[in-house]
Formats: structure tokens, sequence, C-alpha cells
């Protein structure tokens, strides 16, 4: 399990990452617990980060979930029983975004 300030955007890219191996394409939304989003969102991203990434994918507060990505099909990666992906999604969300995304400081 990621330790780092950053870990809640290594557990979302985990499973964006899940999700794009799993189904050759992007989530539309992430959804996870609220400390999740005000983490992401207030402390980890910058401001512009946050919107490249909303850009792509929306982060949904769902107190029942801990970081599921999912599609409108209804298609989903359930970060918190499945883990990190073992299959290859292509580029890694976190690379496809860039380091540039995250405030500096969080390791």
């Amino acid at each position: 399990m990621p330790n780092g300030g950053d870990r809640n955007w290594v557990r979302a890219c985990g499973a964006i990452d899940g999700f794009r191996a799993r189904y050759g394409r992007w989530p539309t939304h992430l959804r996870m617990e609220s400390g999740y989003y005000d983490d992401l969102v207030h402390h980890i991203l910058t401001p512009e980060g946050f919107k490249r990434v909303d850009a792509v994918v929306k982060f949904v507060i769902d107190a029942a979930a801990v970081m599921i990505a999912e599609d409108d099909a209804g298609n989903r990666y359930d970060y918190a029983a499945e883990g990190f992906s073992r299959e290859d999604p292509g580029v890694r969300t976190f690379n496809w975004f860039g380091s540039d995304v995250v405030r500096r400081g969080l390791d």
C-alpha cells in the first residue's frame, strides 16, 4: 500500500489503470469517500492538475466507495477489492497526466 503524501493519488491512478487495463478505455468517473476527495482536491492535486484530471474523469463522493472507477455503461474496477491490476493499461495514468498535477513535497 502506498504510504507517501500522494498515496490517495496513487490509489486513484491504480483504480483508473485497472479500469483501463480491463476495458481498454478511460472510466467516466471515480467514486470515493469524502475524505479521499478532500485530500485529492485540496491537498494533493494542484488546482490546474485537478482541472486536467477532471476533464477526463469526474470525482464523485460516495460514502460506500473507497476508490471505484466506473463508466456510464456500468463497467467498474474496485481498487479496494482488487488492488493494483497485474494487467498493463498501456501508459500508466500517473505518467499520462504527468507529475506536475501533484503538489510538490508530498513524498
